[in-house]
């Protein structure tokens, strides 16, 4: 369960995000990849703020039964509808409905692995996926009119076992242990006490 929560990991979306962005830049779609990363930006943003909202005052102090809501799954529903949004632009439907329902699945198995570790609760884990599904939105604006990308054969076969290889050893080594969540709730709860908004 650990590895399906992984997968929105910061730790394996930094790198896979970063690879991808300089892929896009490289192929020419500086349109696509500027997109990419002010969608994932905001994703964390976003997150970060709603992490705060909810920590201010303590534990369920704003909605009952929601201490934090997930970022794994933010981010992981975020980078997943992005990629598919990516690689569904001009393809037929039947491989465009295949991808988004890959990104769908993959996005719903982070949020499985995160409420079966007991790292989060059902109703977390939706505000992630919901905060994830307004960032992929975002990328589908910025991004304009969906064009299909084309990337040179040798440079798949180069790029393509390294990155895979790269990936795997940071799924493997490192999930779970890049954190800020001890940070964010010192933050809130400082910002509750200073400014008097908690009773």
């Amino acid at each position: 369960m650990r590895a399906l929560g992984g997968l929105g990991d910061i730790a394996f979306i930094l790198p896979a995000a970063v690879a991808l962005t300089i892929a896009l830049i490289l192929l020419g779609a500086r349109r696509e990849a500027g997109a990419f990363v002010s969608a994932l930006v905001a994703c964390a943003v976003l997150m970060t703020a709603e992490k705060l909202a909810f920590a201010v005052c303590g534990r369920a102090a704003v909605i009952p039964g929601i201490d934090s809501p997930s970022g794994h799954a933010a981010l992981g529903s975020a980078f997943y509808g992005c990629c598919a949004a990516l690689l569904a632009a001009g393809r037929p439907p039947v491989q465009r409905m295949a991808l988004y329902a890959l990104a769908v699945l993959l996005a719903l198995a982070v949020a499985y692995g995160r409420v079966a570790a007991q790292a989060h609760t059902v109703a977390e884990v939706i505000v992630g996926l919901l905060t994830g599904a307004v960032a992929t939105a975002l990328f589908v604006v910025l991004r304009g009119p969906p064009r299909r990308l084309t990337a040179p054969p040798v440079a798949l076969t180069t790029l393509t076992p390294l990155i895979l290889a790269l990936l795997a050893l940071d799924l493997a080594l490192l999930s779970d242990r890049w954190t800020a969540e001890s940070y964010i709730a010192q933050i809130a709860l400082a910002l509750g006490r200073n400014l008097h908004l908690c009773r």
